[in-house]
């Protein structure tokens, strides 16, 4: 079987972007930064593929990775002036969105074809890949993207684009500035609701028609498909009950992690009023010439240093903060999603106890005249027979229509497993059955009242049971019966017990006759 080899995309929003982000992107590093970068297990940072990383330019053409003279971090602070844009206060929690972080790639063996072709590629660590040449494929695919970003968002906006071919997959970071127009006048402004909608909602939406944009224009050219969606993905490999587990054990490590953070920004929140008070001191004493003048100054620059740092921090903490928040949102709409479909695939697939409706039970509906009895026993009769006649079809169609919309709603249920539709289909033949069985004793039933004595027999003995709490099986006459009588169910109302009664009086009737007709 064939594995679909398929794009990928990934965005984030950034509030800021910062110079350590920028020199890693642009690998402007040296020899001992590297080193201590690979010693974090996941990261795999080859030395020798590293010439083989470019970026594409402003004029659409491939240059060396960090050929710009300005770095990436300053070259995004130019066009943010340039269009205006102010963040929030330093020490406000909240920071606006003023980028969005960009990464495309694809299968890992796709990528490796259109960067390397057939060569041999070893991604051990300390592999000597010096022998690499790169392929034109991946430079066209590089372009492509580019084209995508540019046509989407303005070429003008797009900060950085770098293509990294020194990891495990090839892959592309692009830094861009999502752009909208504000006021009477339409004069542009760094707008994430402009490209990335307002709420939530309207950013699924997008995303999703970024998604299926970029395969139309892009990755079936280069024989990507178009990617799943991370539940379509863990889904197609757990069963519902192990995703739902997954979930909800997803939600508890967000909400521990938001609980952790909150209590940092707290502590770093001390941390900041102390070196705050204690800066304020240090300037009373100034300004009370107490104490050394120079010790005081430089004492008072290293709090502002350290000042400096537990800002950065308290930033960095409340935007990972947010981060988390917005995951465990995510979560918990997709759990409350699946719970509500497994739900629905519950009510599905169990069994009919007792389907409700309303149904009149045959009975005589008026007094007997003292003239022209025979008359009024005749009428009576025929309604007798109608209502019945009512009553059972009514039941039938009832049973019927239920076992059709279980099968209906089990084709539209995609997440039923093979399991649940063996139990749904054995519960189908089980309402079939019940359903011939009622249209057998309909017809039955129908014979019986046509005939007086057959129909007087079968209200006689449905009145004995009912008034009868101790009525057993065997009947009269010491003649026992092979259909079990277990008298009335608890919680059962008045018209069910009155309808079974009448239904097992019927049985009775015609297995005494049919027993009576072989003797």
């Amino acid at each position: 079987m064939d594995i679909e080899q398929k794009q990928a995309m990934h965005v984030e929003p950034g509030k800021s972007f910062g110079s350590a982000e920028a020199n890693e992107n642009e690998r402007r590093w040296d020899d001992q930064k590297i080193d201590t970068k690979n010693l974090v297990p996941t990261n795999h940072y080859d030395k020798t593929r590293m010439h083989l990383n470019f970026e594409i330019g402003e004029d659409r053409k491939v240059h060396p990775l960090g050929y710009h003279k300005q770095n990436l971090d300053k070259r995004l602070e130019k066009r943010l002036t340039k269009l205006g844009w102010h963040p929030f206060k330093k020490d406000s929690k909240i920071q606006p969105n003023c980028c969005a972080k960009f990464i495309f790639g694809g299968d890992h063996d796709r990528t490796l074809e259109m960067a390397f072709g057939s060569q041999e590629v070893n991604l051990d660590k300390e592999a000597d890949n010096s022998h690499l040449q790169r392929c034109e494929e991946i430079e066209h695919w590089a372009l492509d993207v580019y084209s995508w970003c540019a046509k989407r968002y303005g070429q003008e906006n797009i900060i950085g684009f770098q293509v990294h071919l020194d990891e495990t997959s090839p892959h592309i970071h692009a830094l861009i500035v999502p752009v909208g127009e504000r006021g009477k006048d339409k004069h542009p402004c760094v707008m994430w609701s402009a490209k990335f909608g307002k709420n939530i909602y309207e950013y699924g939406k997008i995303l999703r028609d970024m998604h299926t944009s970029l395969y139309e224009e892009v990755g079936k050219k280069y024989g990507l498909e178009r990617g799943d969606s991370v539940r379509g993905r863990d889904v197609k490999h757990l069963n519902k009950t192990e995703y739902i587990r997954k979930l909800n054990k997803e939600i508890k490590e967000k909400e521990k992690a938001i609980k952790g953070l909150q209590t940092m920004i707290s502590n770093l929140e001390k941390e900041r009023a102390n070196l705050n008070r204690e800066s304020d001191n240090l300037k009373w004493e100034l300004m009370m010439k107490k104490g050394n003048a120079k010790q005081i100054e430089e004492r008072k620059a290293a709090i502002e240093r350290d000042l400096e740092e537990v800002k950065q921090k308290i930033n960095d903490k409340n935007q990972k903060l947010i981060s988390v928040e917005k995951e465990l949102f995510h979560k918990q709409e997709e759990l409350d999603a699946m719970s509500a479909d497994v739900k629905k695939a519950y009510t599905i697939r169990k069994p009919i106890q007792s389907v409700g409706g309303s149904y009149t039970i045959p009975k005589i509906t008026s007094k007997p005249p003292t003239f022209g009895a025979d008359s009024w026993v005749a009428k009576q009769n025929e309604m007798i027979k109608e209502a019945f006649k009512d009553t059972v079809q009514k039941m039938a169609a009832t049973y019927q229509t239920e076992a059709n919309r279980q099968i209906e709603e089990a084709q539209k249920n995609v997440i039923y497993d093979y399991s649940e539709l063996h139990h749904l289909r054995a519960d189908n033949q089980h309402l079939s059955a019940e359903n011939q069985e009622l249209n057998s004793q309909l017809y039955t039933l129908l014979d019986q009242f046509s005939t007086p004595n057959l129909r007087s027999a079968v209200l006689a003995l449905a009145n004995n049971i009912i008034n009868d709490p101790n009525y057993s099986s065997g009947g009269g006459g010491g003649d026992s019966s092979d259909l079990r009588w277990d008298g009335r169910k608890p919680g059962e109302d008045e018209d069910s017990f009155a309808r079974r009664c009448l239904l097992y009086a019927s049985l009775q009737v015609a297995r005494n006759r049919k027993k009576g007709l072989h003797r």
